[in-house]
């Protein structure tokens, strides 16, 4: 692990092109000047969860030294984010002036009015390379055609799994011998995910003397484990395709706003994702995010899926207790062997794949209550450029909570930094390029982002919840899902929402 005084003598050596290139330039003489900003005895409020903060931690010093201005830097935890950014939009009382929030609480902050746009911006100070952000990442940061977030992080889940456990010829053979057939690498669908998870539970196959098991998840409530049946539900519910009311899309239905949630295809999903917790180690039900990743990288299970911050992990065997540094291997999430047609109402027999921008990526937003937007839009700026989102997502200075977002980040040139963040050369590059692989797939399914996306997905969080402790079968919990879904979206009304949903898929 690099050491803070050692990335400063490394960023020092590299160039940092604060504002090159740009989005939408304004005329010359209309441009303010950011290179060289004097901020001093000014203060600026930033507030982040504890995920990120060290990429806060990172970069502070720096930005205080070039600009003369000082951080307070307001860190919460995850829970906590959202109670203290509604508390600040209903007071407006500048207690924060920029934040780091999921981009899936967009249709709430922005289309609440709670956030600065960000286009007047870029036209008044230029951006650092806007065409550098992968297409993915630019519609997260967008409602209603206008921008009002700034990119800084790309999300989406992956499948990792052991390839001393699943590269072993002795345990293909067995395997083989008792399901019938050769599994793929990464696992091809959830049945095979079932039958690997299976095989892998419960006994020393990796020859440490220890007890190791199929496969481990996110399912702690309040902790993001939503995604990881949502990674299931994409599968099982729709299939790959420009949005329609049956390709990419499997939260509502695109002319009635009727939820979805207890279709055969969300049903199967929770089956499946209550299945697997039989396989998983004891006190899964106790996984946060950060209890899954430090649980995976110390080698306890076969399969495991997750945003990027594991490939981070798995990196470092001094700080985070990594057991498997060479040991993974990445790929898209499985697909499936039959999806939900909820128009036609029936079961389609079809293998495919489905890729799931769960998250879709952090990003970060000015407080339109703030006195400091130029400040605010120097550090968020600053921070994102090219040079340093690289080292924040390529391990250079650890777990930070940002996975690549940039096309530059995937760049062979730059191969180098992987490098120095711990990556060997085949780790880097499959790691790379499995999450590209998800970004630049223009049939990926997005997110939920529409007014009320935290309190839907809370719901689904609860139900899911009680489905993975054995307290509600997937058939009632999809039901009462379905119930909650339907008075939220009464709450906010089911004509407005109807086109926020369809303008969220690009639809008309």
């Amino acid at each position: 692990m690099y050491k803070k005084v050692s990335l400063i003598i490394v960023l020092l050596a590299l160039p940092v092109l604060l504002f090159a290139g740009g989005n939408k330039p304004a005329p010359e003489a209309e441009t303010v000047s950011m290179e060289k900003p004097d901020f001093s005895g000014r203060t600026l409020s930033v507030l982040v969860n504890d995920t990120h903060v060290q990429v806060v931690d990172a970069w502070k010093p720096l930005w205080e030294r070039e600009t003369g201005a000082k951080l307070n830097v307001i860190l919460v935890p995850y829970a906590g984010l959202s109670d203290k950014l509604w508390i600040e939009f209903r007071t407006q009382t500048g207690t924060f002036d920029c934040s780091a929030i999921p981009s899936q609480w967009m249709g709430d902050i922005a289309g609440g009015g709670h956030a600065a746009k960000v286009d007047p911006l870029i036209e008044k100070w230029g951006y650092p390379d806007w065409d550098d952000v992968l297409p993915a990442i630019k519609v997260i940061t967008q409602w209603a055609g206008e921008t009002y977030a700034f990119p800084y992080d790309g999300d989406n889940h992956m499948t990792y799994y052991r390839k001393d456990a699943l590269e072993n010829p002795e345990y293909q053979a067995k395997f083989k011998a008792k399901y019938g057939y050769d599994y793929h690498m990464p696992p091809k669908d959830w049945d095979e995910v079932r039958d690997i998870a299976e095989f892998f539970n419960n006994w020393d196959w990796d020859g440490d003397g220890e007890i190791e098991y199929g496969v481990a998840f996110i399912a702690q409530q309040k902790t993001q484990a939503m995604w990881e049946v949502l990674n299931i539900i994409a599968q099982y519910a729709t299939i790959a395709g420009k949005p329609s009311n049956t390709t990419g899309n499997i939260f509502f239905d695109i002319d009635t706003m009727e939820p979805l949630c207890k279709t055969p295809g969300w049903i199967e999903a929770f089956r499946r994702i209550q299945e697997l917790t039989k396989w998983a180690p004891p006190g899964l039900l106790g996984y946060g995010y950060s209890e899954f990743r430090y649980a995976y990288v110390s080698g306890n299970s076969c399969l495991g899926f997750d945003w990027g911050d594991v490939g981070i992990m798995e990196q470092y065997p001094d700080q985070y207790g990594s057991e498997v540094k060479g040991l993974l291997g990445y790929g898209p999430l499985p697909g499936a062997k039959k999806y939900w047609d909820h128009v036609s109402n029936k079961w389609v027999e079809k293998e495919h794949q489905v890729n799931f921008l769960d998250y879709g990526g952090w990003v970060w937003i000015i407080n339109k209550y703030t006195k400091n937007t130029d400040m605010a839009y120097h550090w968020i700026t600053y921070i994102t450029n090219p040079e340093h989102s690289l080292l924040d997502a390529c391990g250079i200075h650890g777990y930070t909570g940002v996975n690549p977002w940039r096309k530059s980040n995937f760049d062979p040139a730059v191969l180098g930094l992987w490098k120095r963040g711990g990556w060997d050369e085949e780790a880097a590059k499959g790691y790379g390029q499995g999450i590209l692989d998800i970004l630049t797939d223009p049939y990926a399914v997005t997110d939920l982002r529409i007014p009320g996306g935290e309190r839907y997905y809370d719901a689904l969080d609860t139900r899911l919840a009680e489905v993975l402790a054995g307290k509600s079968t997937p058939e009632k919990a999809c039901a009462a899902l379905y119930d909650d879904w339907v008075k939220i979206t009464d709450e906010y009304g089911k004509e407005d929402q109807k086109r926020y949903y369809r303008e969220s898929l690009g639809l008309d």
